[in-house]
């Protein structure tokens, strides 16, 4: 086998091994199985598809954001494209007055617009959310016609659905923000009805983040399993859809 050396962070080497630990395999086999999950994931053309290629974590301040939010408003108004939701005369001139007066305790207010940013791991976990409910999905397909029905779970298909989030929860309100960007710039659009307005626009009214966190603690260890074992492209069986269902808190083992 060959070998090769590479840089990390300290605070990535140390959450690898956290990670690592947590399995009970040595750092190397974890890493190794790591990167086979990541170029499968990236072969398969499907699941992990729509993920950034761009790995590297960046960051940037409040001002550095601003100016380049306002370098974009500028091209699309040279080209006509600034819709008026982004446009406010007034408070234009406001601005410009408190600039150049240097009225310092008005300066937060060029903020105003611009939020608290969501972490690399936060959009992770929005990925993956999306990833484990495409898995699902696949695979239900995969079994044919009546594939809920072959799933021995209660109301197996609302808890195979992803189904928004709590718009009253501050958390899973910032993911709904940005899973809705996602959808919105093409990626994982078989969640567009998820978000439409027949589904409160995503919003679950009670909080779905520690459901799906459930379930992705079960479904990430199978998807590991099957893409190892290589399996067909519909990845899950009837019996590890169901592993996966019955995570979720309250999900039953169907009578029938």
């Amino acid at each position: 086998m060959a070998t090769v050396t590479i840089r990390l962070k300290d605070e990535t080497r140390d959450r690898i091994a956290e990670a690592a630990e947590a399995r009970g395999v040595p750092l190397s086999d974890y890493i190794r199985e790591a990167l086979e999950v990541h170029l499968t994931l990236e072969q398969a053309g499907e699941v992990g598809a729509d993920r950034p290629d761009n790995a590297e974590d960046i960051s940037m301040t409040p001002y550095e954001r601003k100016v380049l939010q306002l370098l974009h408003r500028n091209l699309l108004a040279t080209k006509g494209g600034l819709t008026e939701s982004y446009y406010d005369e007034e408070q234009e001139v406001r601005a410009i007055q408190v600039l150049e007066n240097g009225f310092a305790g008005e300066y937060s207010q060029e903020f105003a617009d611009i939020s608290e940013p969501m972490t690399r791991s936060e959009c992770e976990l929005v990925w993956d959310i999306f990833d484990m409910f495409r898995v699902i999905q696949a695979s239900v397909r995969g079994l044919g016609k009546d594939g809920w029905k072959q799933v021995k779970v209660e109301d197996a298909e609302l808890h195979g659905t992803f189904r928004g989030f709590d718009f009253n929860d501050l958390d899973e309100i910032r993911l709904a923000n940005y899973a809705r960007h996602l959808v919105k710039t093409n990626r994982w659009t078989e969640q567009k009805d998820a978000f439409s307005r027949e589904n409160d626009s995503g919003n679950s009214h009670c909080q779905m983040l520690p459901t799906y966190r459930a379930m992705l603690r079960v479904f990430k260890p199978l998807w590991r399993k099957a893409i190892r074992g290589s399996i067909s492209r519909h990845y899950f069986s009837a019996e590890d859809l169901e592993q996966v269902l019955l995570a979720a808190p309250g999900a039953r083992t169907s009578k029938a």
